[in-house]
Order: C-alpha cells, then structure tokens, then sequence
C-alpha cells in the first residue's frame, strides 16, 4: 500500500516504516478496534525493538489522526460517535467520487486489469468469509484508483480518509452488515472506469463509499 510524504529520524527509519505500515494495515483490516489503546512497551515487545521506533510510528499515526495520544507512553483508536464516524464517511465518499472522475479520463488497459484481480481477491475473500482479507483488498482497489487520479494532494487527503475510517468500515462488516450487502459491488465501477463513463464512475464510487455512512447514520436511529 502506498505511504506518502513519511518523515522518520535517519537512525531508525526502517523500524519505523515497519511499524507504521503494520499499525496501518491493522487499523484499515479491523485488528485495531476503536477504542483499542496501543502502549509503546507493549508494541516494542511484540515487534522486539527499542521504544524510539514504535514512538515514531505512533506520532506519525497520530499526526495523520489515525490515532490520539492518552498518556505519555500511550495511544488508542478514536473511539468516534456513530455521527462522528457518518461525517468521515462522507467526507471520504466525496474525495474518492473527484478520484474515480478523473480518473475515468486516465485509465488505462493495465489499469482495468489490476482492478478486476483486486476484485476477484475480494469475492473469493468473502466467499471464504475471511473479512481481513477481503478488507485488505478493498483498500487496495480504493487505494489504486485514488493514485490513477495522478493527484497527490487528492490522492494523500482521500488515503489518510480511508485510514480513519478503516476501524469503523471493519466493525460494519463484520458485525453489523450483510455479506449480500458487498457481493460483485465493484463491477459496475470498474465497468464505468473501462467505459471512460467519468461521471457514472463519480456516482458508483460515491456510492461504494457511503455504505459505511449510510450504515452509522441507521445507528442513530
């Protein structure tokens, strides 16, 4: 998955890219609840390395706002309202529906192939009911469309998005949603994207991303 603009001390930037990634990875796969409280002496144990790395990923997290700190030597997932979480959602759902428009005007064969596979990854995730997976997967197809845009600003502001809204997405898949609910859910979209169809792409991707919206905005009655 790709990782922008990263700015980690020289001495221990590979540790600390390790550590970022997988944090990152948990938070957008549900391993990370909201809620969850991260220590620095917990997660140095588990990963075996000196607390200056895990510190460093953990700041990184929370300037993005993935995470918020809670003591000196502590961090946890936003534990967000479902109203907070519906506003994110919508958020998110506007900047990838800009992605998915400009990028209907760029794509290429290449493109549409990639997408088909992550597609497929995704139907055989779930059809093996293996929601991390399929989690995975669909942040990687969101992910991929958001760098056809060729938009770094856009790009890093619906990416960092997806990351805080990756612990909720999660928690709606796996407890509160209906698998029909995400079967053959991209097609239509990569369909449109291999159309060149900008505008249908925009609103199919809307869509896709304001499930989890629509699911927290149900939440409050």
């Amino acid at each position: 998955m790709a990782v922008q603009n990263i700015k980690f001390h020289s001495n221990s930037s590979n540790l600390s890219f390790n550590v970022y990634s997988q944090l990152r990875l948990k938070l957008i796969t549900g391993d990370l609840k909201p809620g969850e409280s991260l220590s620095i002496r917990r997660l140095a144990n588990e990963y075996n390395y000196s607390a200056m790395p895990v510190r460093e990923a953990l700041r990184q997290l929370s300037s993005e706002d993935a995470l918020v700190g809670v003591a000196k030597k502590a961090y946890r997932v936003p534990d967000l309202s479902s109203e907070e979480a519906a506003k994110l959602f919508y958020v998110r759902a506007a900047l990838e529906g800009a992605s998915a428009e400009i990028a209907a005007k760029k794509v290429l064969k290449k493109d549409i192939k990639y997408l088909q596979s992550l597609s497929l990854s995704m139907d055989y995730a779930w059809k093996k009911n293996d929601a991390s997976s399929f989690l995975e997967q669909n942040f990687l197809f969101h992910s991929y469309i958001y760098s056809m845009a060729q938009n770094p600003v856009l790009e890093k502001m619906a990416e960092n998005l997806y990351i805080r809204t990756g612990p909720w997405l999660a928690q709606g898949i796996k407890n509160l949603s209906n698998s029909n609910v995400w079967e053959k859910s991209h097609d239509g979209i990569i369909k449109a994207l291999s159309e060149k169809d900008s505008d249908l792409a925009r609103k199919l991707i809307e869509e896709d991303s304001s499930w989890g919206k629509q699911l927290y905005q149900k939440e409050l009655g």
